[in-house]
């Protein structure tokens, strides 16, 4: 798996449990505070769309998943309301010990 500044797995640490490789669970909540701007869905757009929009890559779609975590955010409907991130945070990769 490919750990890039885009990558969904980046900086998650490998775990061996008997004999076999995998990567450790992402935690199930972002473990800061999250400030950052919000977006109103207009019809037809996309988390992708949207990641473009905000961050200029539409790789991050699943960083604004991830600070929405009460939305299902593949059946987004105009007018949702979204968190968004600052970059800072969703380019960041947190530094394990």
């Amino acid at each position: 798996m490919a750990d890039t500044l885009f990558s969904r797995y980046g900086a998650i640490p490998v775990v061996e449990i008997a004999g076999v490789r995998s990567l450790a669970q992402r935690p199930d909540v972002l473990p800061i505070e999250i400030e950052g701007a919000t977006h109103i869905v207009i019809g037809g757009e996309t988390l992708d769309q949207i990641a473009l929009k905000f961050y200029g890559h539409e790789e991050l779609w699943w960083r604004i998943a991830d600070a929405n975590p009460t939305r299902i955010v593949f059946a987004l409907r105009p007018g949702d309301q979204l968190v968004i991130p600052p970059l800072k945070l969703a380019t960041a990769t947190p530094r394990i010990a």
